[in-house]
């Protein structure tokens, strides 16, 4: 079966590229079983990495859209930024933050699945969904063929976003070389410590509640190779680690998560959680101070399984550094468990990105297009899959308008 473009995963990367695609091309997106499941961490079930099924993880994401690391916009300018968060939430105006450590939790996070849902409506028979996996693809002179458990279909051109976890495995069983990486790289969330505000005249963090969500100010180092954030240690996380403990004992939860937490009991924990999504209770005494960090290579990777092991030294290595150099470290009582850390699930650097080139894909004239987070070498300390998602949405809007001879201006409204 023919079409214009076929895009591979269901994702944000996934929608951000069909987004980006003229709306009168003929486009099937292979998204999954319409009933995934999840990958994790670790063998207990209880921390997930990716989401092997129709919506992705963005299924399950809490929507933090970073404004900091103006270097680093997954592929996509600051024009194309402002645009694509103005698409979502219109009376939200980023353009005096950019650059600047911000973080905004909206109300409605963007959700693949209703978005889906409604450019289905809006297209029609122009975009058609399928719900399997891909084993492999096939590029050719003049077009692209793709073959998943049932048939093969073909296209001009395929856009390639299952996830970093997914993506190279596919490369490799597609390529005539291998592209996947032995390494993986992460964010991981950590500890570092506690602030008596009282005592230390430090000022709570600031937060601004609009109508699409709120905003928290957050702080880098030096290096801008961690975020910084303060968050209120109420009930019993105003105890140095306790915070940090109940949080590994719950881990990351999807679905029935904020149930969970209730049904945990803790107190402390519930509150961080509303001030989390709702900017609650920012003027507490204590405050915790909590830094998201880059680790390269956090990880081995087997591409053939989607296997991963945590390097736990090189992640050690990582924290010990930024905690000895922390933005508030003159005012804070150190943390007393440096060993706990949190895997951040924005996993990235799959991909061999120069053996990739090599094997002609992402060129402006490839008939593959990889534009998810295995291509990215290096995503800043900030929250990536926003920006991984206007990436995706540039990066089609410009190939399309360049075959069509048409300027390359930033699209206003939809696409």
């Amino acid at each position: 079966m023919l079409f214009d473009e076929i895009v591979v995963g269901s994702g944000l990367s996934a929608l951000g590229a069909v987004l980006g695609l003229p709306a009168n091309r003929r486009v099937l997106v292979i998204g999954g079983p319409a009933s995934g499941q999840f990958v994790y961490y670790d063998g207990g079930h209880t921390n997930p990495c990716a989401y092997l099924g129709h919506g992705g993880l963005g299924t399950y994401w809490r929507g933090v859209i970073s404004t900091g690391g103006q270097q680093n916009f997954a592929g996509a300018n600051a024009s194309y930024f402002e645009t694509f968060v103005r698409r979502f939430y219109p009376n939200t105006d980023i353009s005096e933050r950019l650059g600047k450590p911000w973080l905004f939790v909206p109300w409605r996070p963007v959700r693949p699945k209703a978005e889906w849902r409604r450019l289905k409506a809006e297209r029609s028979d122009r975009l058609v969904f399928l719900h399997e996996c891909v084993s492999r693809f096939t590029p050719g002179a003049r077009d692209v063929s793709v073959r998943t458990e049932s048939s093969t279909y073909r296209a001009k051109r395929v856009w390639l976003c299952a996830g970093a976890l997914h993506s190279p495995a596919l490369l490799d069983r597609s390529l005539e070389r291998r592209v996947s990486r032995q390494f993986m790289s992460d964010h991981v969330f950590c500890y570092l410590g506690q602030i008596d505000r009282l005592r230390t005249g430090v000022a709570p963090p600031h937060v601004q509640r609009t109508k699409d969500g709120v905003w928290f100010e957050g702080r880098y180092d030096d290096q801008r190779r961690a975020l910084y954030t303060l968050r209120p240690a109420r009930f019993a996380f105003s105890r140095l680690d306790h915070g940090i403990e109940q949080r590994s004992a719950c881990r990351h939860r999807t679905g029935n998560g904020l149930h969970t937490i209730l049904r945990s009991g803790s107190l402390g924990l519930i509150a961080e959680v509303l001030y989390n999504n709702s900017g609650l209770f920012p003027n507490a005494r204590m405050q915790s101070v909590y830094a998201q960090i880059t680790v390269p290579d956090a990880h081995r990777f087997r591409s053939s399984d989607a296997h991963l092991s945590i390097r736990r030294d090189v992640v050690q290595s990582s924290v010990d550094d930024v905690r000895t150099s922390s933005a508030w470290a003159q005012e804070m009582q150190t943390s007393r468990r440096p060993d706990i850390f949190l895997p951040s699930i924005h996993l990235h650097h799959s991909v061999d990105v120069d053996a990739l080139a090599r094997a002609g894909v992402n060129g402006p004239t490839s008939r593959v297009q990889v534009v998810d987070a295995s291509v990215l070498r290096d995503i800043g300390a900030d929250h990536h899959s926003f920006k991984l998602m206007v990436g995706a949405f540039q990066r089609a809007r410009l190939l399309t308008q360049s075959e069509e001879g048409v300027g390359n201006h930033v699209c206003e409204g939809t696409a």
